[in-house]
């Protein structure tokens, strides 16, 4: 049986044109998720951990993302 070498894939470079695809056909499907009740629990589920992201709140910062 023959051994595959090992791929440092820090290492790889991906073309644009194909991470372009990859991202406009998960962003529906990302949107999707957090407009469903699993997603919208999920979120705030995220935000309790968070509170710094959580623009509801008058202590939250502006980080910049």
């Amino acid at each position: 049986m023959k051994k595959y070498s090992k791929i440092d894939y820090t290492k790889v470079e991906l073309p644009e044109e194909l991470l372009t695809s990859f991202a406009k056909a998960l962003a529906p499907e990302i949107r999707k998720f957090y407009d469903s009740d699993e997603g919208k629990a999920y979120f705030e589920k995220w935000l309790a951990k968070h509170p710094e992201y959580d623009e509801r709140t008058p202590d939250a910062t502006v980080s910049g993302v």
